[in-house]
């Protein structure tokens, strides 16, 4: 094979990868999944159904909107949509440049990249590795970020587990003088690629693990695998903005689209009050840093006042 040949296939774009693999993984760790208005969906919270994957832009027929909520009962949905559709205006964060490489980043950024990659060996790991090893880096980055811990005990091994048996999913790691100093999981849903979980531990953070990790495989899906774009999934619903500071510093961007979220007819009657929506969002700023739950429900309610959902039609029961 000549030279052109080569360079050409080296070029090739990667193959779609199937979703099913991450949806029994999420099955498997404890989530409700179902199908329904063409594509998967798994229960994210309590009762709120998110689209899957977060790269496809639906619009949903009312019709169709009106049968998820018949036969799957909800507190409502959650799903990615496009521009000149309904919804609240908001963005996915992506990196889909071809040629990513140092030379795309800020010269700060690069030099701590580069002092990164000095200090830090960075490799495939198996999920069992990840399992005996990743639990300092969990609980030090829920610690720095004031989140509480979701995986303990049985339910840590039954994460890594799922994610060993996914044909589609790939755990990373920065190692520092023998140690796992942060680790990295990534799934492929059809042409893109998703960074699903990022943790480092806190003792090891001067040697910028965070920054070689994060680099050298986005690198690798990007420049050597061909995938179309790696993301770190939609604008969150809480008040992320140090860590997507850090993520746009590593040559990621806004993509712009619209969120929707549409609450179950039952629930929007409630909420269409505006005395109503006063008082759950007293009731949750009162809960403090002990209302995680209902943060996240007024980041739900804000984003469907937003798009004008809470009085979309759409939501009409049957």
């Amino acid at each position: 094979m000549d030279s052109l040949a080569l360079a050409t296939n080296s070029r090739r774009p990667a193959a779609a990868a199937p979703i099913e693999p991450f949806a029994q993984f999420l099955e498997a760790t404890g989530h409700r999944i179902l199908r329904g208005a063409g594509t998967f969906w798994y229960e994210a919270g309590r009762g709120f159904l998110l689209a899957v994957p977060s790269h496809r832009l639906l619009q949903p027929s009312d019709e169709e909107i009106r049968a998820l909520f018949r036969l799957h009962p909800c507190a409502g949905l959650r799903f990615s949509a496009p521009l000149d559709g309904a919804g609240v205006l908001s963005y996915q964060i992506v990196c889909d440049d071809p040629d990513y490489g140092l030379d795309r980043l800020s010269a700060n950024v690069r030099s701590k990249v580069r002092r990164g990659l000095r200090r830090c060996e960075i490799a495939a790991l198996s999920f069992d590795t990840i399992a005996s090893e990743g639990l300092p880096a969990d609980r030090d980055t829920l610690a720095r970020q004031g989140r509480g811990v979701r995986l303990e005990g049985t339910s840590w091994d039954r994460h890594w587990r799922a994610a060993a048996a996914a044909s589609t999913m790939e755990g990373w790691g920065a190692i520092v003088d023998g140690g796992l100093a942060a680790f990295l999981v990534t799934v492929q849903l059809d042409d893109c690629v998703e960074f699903l979980l990022a943790r480092s531990r806190t003792d090891c953070l001067d040697a910028y693990p965070n920054n070689a990790l994060v680099y050298e495989v986005a690198r690798r899906m990007l420049v050597e695998r061909r995938v179309r774009q790696i993301t770190f999934g939609l604008e969150s619903l809480e008040d992320v903005g140090a860590l997507d500071q850090f993520k746009f510093g590593m040559g990621f961007r806004q993509s712009p689209l619209r969120q929707r979220v549409l609450f179950h007819p039952l629930l929007r009657t409630v909420l269409g009050h505006a005395g109503a929506r006063a008082l759950l969002r007293r009731w949750a700023e009162g809960r403090g840093a002990r209302g995680g739950f209902w943060q996240k429900g007024l980041g739900l309610l804000r984003f469907a006042e937003a798009g004008g959902d809470l009085g979309s039609s759409a939501q009409e029961a049957a």
